[in-house]
């Protein structure tokens, strides 16, 4: 199982993921301020006992969220992941304002995805870039390759169309919820790309109000689930650049179109600025491009096998395993061990990258 699996949750992990929903609806918890909030109280649980006595409003705020969280479950097919889940996408993991819970339409996985590649670019673009989203959709498509984008109108949609016209799957990340989609434009290819095998996803619940900074903030994500960013045009200033910038600070492999001479103009802005700067990452035409991806090696899809953990960590990994994460308590009773012990192996672990902490104590095996 690759790094971007997702599974529907069990009964008991809902509970957790709608309280990380409650927790996160609280006056100023965005996703950084929780982590320390959480740290500070000691555990998800402690976090909303403390939020009971801290703010205003609390019941209703929690009775507001419910309703949201509820709401956005009964739409068909739809699930709910905390970063708490083993499946949480490995780029997101290293975001520091990763999303705590994420919703989502269809399927993330396919154990035939061979590479995760995200395209983007201006919803107010040029026929060009449309032809190049499109061509390059369908291309990765036919090669098995994921192609992640925003369902944005412009470069996003067509990336998108290309991919579900040669019949592959698609992974469309909103601004908004998943239900209604905005743009409304978005609509037909959503589902389209559903009936494809792919998924819609999204950090906003049912009822949330949309802005504008969430189209921004969604951009993240998108990095977050490439192994390779693929920029088609942008201008000066505009969500795509940002997307570019943050793949570049990342570490995320970054590929921008080299516009022709004669093709100058505003609309390529955001590409000749990036490629003054890097031009090893320019690219003239969608063959070359594939030619130079195709060469490339990623290794955030590769599986873990328990080969490869060290025999003195085998019983903790092997219990977090099967239960798909746990607390340092559960997991010190679980196999009759003192938690300083126990403790001390998840440090270690995490230290060579097996596991992940979690605020309040809970782990997760990384690569599985």
């Amino acid at each position: 199982m690759n790094a971007f699996a997702w599974r529907l949750s069990s009964p008991c992990c809902v509970e957790r993921e709608r309280d990380w929903w409650r927790l996160l609806g609280m006056p100023g918890l965005g996703p950084v301020n929780l982590r320390r909030w959480v740290e500070q109280a000691g555990s998800l649980d402690a976090a909303l006992a403390l939020a009971r006595g801290r703010f205003g409003r609390v019941e209703t705020i929690i009775k507001e969220r419910d309703a949201s969280f509820l709401e956005t479950l009964m739409l068909p097919g739809a699930w709910a992941l905390s970063w708490e889940g083993i499946n949480y996408p490995v780029g997101w993991r290293e975001m520091k304002d990763a999303p705590p819970v994420v919703f989502g339409r269809g399927a993330l996985f396919s154990k035939k995805a061979r590479k995760c590649i995200g395209i983007v670019g201006t919803r107010n673009c040029s026929s060009l870039a449309v032809e190049l989203a499109f061509e390059l959709g369908k291309e990765f498509a036919r090669r098995e390759w994921v192609v992640v984008s925003g369902l944005a109108r412009g470069v996003d949609a067509a990336a998108h169309r290309g991919a579900c016209y040669a019949g592959f799957r698609t992974v469309g990340v909103l601004g908004g919820p998943l239900h209604p989609i905005y743009p409304r434009s978005s609509i037909q290819i959503a589902e389209r790309m559903l009936q494809c095998g792919g998924a819609v996803i999204t950090e906003r619940a049912v009822q949330d109000p949309i802005a504008s900074w969430h189209f921004a903030s969604r951009n993240r994500l998108v990095v977050g689930l490439s192994e390779a960013l693929v920029l088609i045009q942008s201008p000066a200033k505009g969500g795509a650049l940002i997307s570019a910038e943050l793949a570049i600070d990342s570490g995320v492999d970054c590929w921008v179109y080299r516009p022709a001479a004669s093709r100058s103009s505003s609309r390529w802005a955001g590409n000749v600025k990036l490629l003054e700067q890097f031009p090893e990452m320019g690219w003239s035409n969608p063959e070359e491009l594939i030619e130079r991806l195709a060469a490339r090696t990623y290794p955030a899809n590769a599986c873990r096998s328990e080969a490869e953990i060290p025999a003195v960590f085998l019983p903790v990994w092997r219990h977090l395993m099967v239960q798909q994460g746990g607390r340092l308590a559960d997991v010190a009773r679980a196999l009759k061990r003192p938690e300083a012990f126990v403790r001390d192996q998840l440090y270690a672990m995490e230290m060579q990258g097996y596991v992940q902490r979690i605020p309040g104590e809970w782990y997760v095996p990384m690569g599985v």
